[in-house]
């Protein structure tokens, strides 16, 4: 397996990169690439480290009142960087999807610490112009994961969030208006108001007609009655990123879970493993991971079967980051291949790129360096 790296952006209009989505806006069939920020850093880092002295650069655009966009699209190929918005702060909580039925995706977005906006973007005509921002709920704050799904059943999309701040897990109805701002109190349903998680699937995990979500480490099912019932899947995982997938063929669905802040704010290396949901123990893939934060599962090697791809930060601490590919076997082991390493990558995505029918990756820092890159699946 070979990969080839392209850097498409060596120096985005905002620092602390956040989310990274890809969608096809232009109606191309190659899917673009949509990143958000915080803005700029405030102190300046050198050598790696970040140090007590301002950053310069955001000092300029304080004194001078320059904003520069803090969510922008790269046009699928040549990667042109086109804005959507210059206000606000962004985290990672971000998902692309049609809410509104008119068969474009739209992009929602949570803002971050201290901040207690959702945003939702409505695509213009033409994508390459700025979108129309609505605010879907300030309810809440740090939306750490956004989903675009239909969680209860219905039928229709919802939009299902964490909330790091408030320790809330909740779900949004789409109301028959989706441009009222915000959307109403009553189309909002708390799953959870006592849990800071990170990491959420949307999935009919047990195979039995009727969708759960995996918040962190945690499971929800909704009962007859509409209501919500909690189960813990792991103990003593620090924040986690999560994908799920049927990788040993028996036609259930596996979770796998990576420790996507740790070491730098967990309590132990990153791990990364595999569970089984007949039993929810573990099958460890690696524990000694530096923050792999992006995990994605997907037919990388081209054999039918799904693959585990996984790669780490670099935070200014981690020199040599990787990115792994466990290959699926089809015999019920993974193994692992490093196919690329040295630039780190934070909320990387799995999806071709090229057309070509192999899924490339494609992935951006998060801090102290800022870039967003490519990697194209050669064989």
């Amino acid at each position: 397996m070979r990969f080839r790296h392209e850097r498409i952006d060596a120096s985005p209009p905002t620092q602390r990169l956040t989310f990274c989505e890809t969608t096809d806006l232009t109606g191309n069939g190659r899917p673009d690439v949509i990143v958000g920020g915080k803005g700029v850093e405030s102190n300046l880092w050198l050598l790696g480290s970040r140090t007590s002295y301002p950053n310069p650069r955001r000092l300029l655009r304080e004194k001078t009142g320059i904003r520069a966009a803090n969510v922008f699209w790269y046009e699928n190929p040549g990667w042109e960087r086109h804005a959507i918005t210059d206000t606000g702060r962004f985290e990672v909580g971000a998902a692309v999807g049609d809410i509104t039925g008119d068969g474009r995706d739209e992009l929602v977005a949570g803002r971050t610490i201290h901040h207690p906006e959702v945003y939702w973007y409505q695509q213009p005509d033409d994508p390459r112009d700025r979108w129309h921002e609505r605010l879907l709920t300030d309810r809440f704050e740090m939306y750490h994961d956004v989903r675009i799904a239909d969680i209860d059943d219905d039928g229709e999309p919802e939009v299902v969030g964490l909330s790091q701040a408030a320790e809330t897990v909740f779900y949004y109805d789409v109301p028959d208006d989706p441009t009222q701002e915000p959307w109403p109190d009553a189309c909002c349903h708390v799953l959870a108001d006592d849990l800071s998680v990170e990491g959420a699937e949307v999935v009919d995990i047990d195979g039995d007609g009727r969708t759960e979500l995996i918040a962190g480490t945690n499971l929800f099912s909704r009962r007859d009655d509409g209501t919500w019932e909690r189960e813990s899947l792991a103990e003593g995982w620090d924040d986690v990123r999560v994908a799920t997938a049927d990788l040993d063929g028996d036609g259930r669905r596996e979770v796998v879970f990576a420790e996507g802040d740790s070491p730098a704010h967990g309590t132990h290396p990153g791990r990364l493993a595999v569970f089984d949901t007949t039993d929810w123990e573990p099958t460890f893939l690696h524990e000694e991971l530096f923050c792999p934060h992006s995990l994605q599962i997907a037919d990388i090697t081209g054999n039918g079967r799904p693959d585990v791809y996984v790669s780490e930060m670099g935070l200014g601490e981690n020199d040599d980051p990787m990115h792994l590919l466990y290959a699926n076997t089809g015999d019920g082991t993974l193994e692992q291949h490093v196919i690329a390493r040295g630039t780190p990558s934070h909320e990387a995505k799995v999806v071709d790129m090229t057309g070509n029918g192999r899924p490339d990756v494609v992935g951006k820092s998060f801090t102290p360096t800022h870039h967003v890159d490519v990697w194209y699946n050669e064989e």
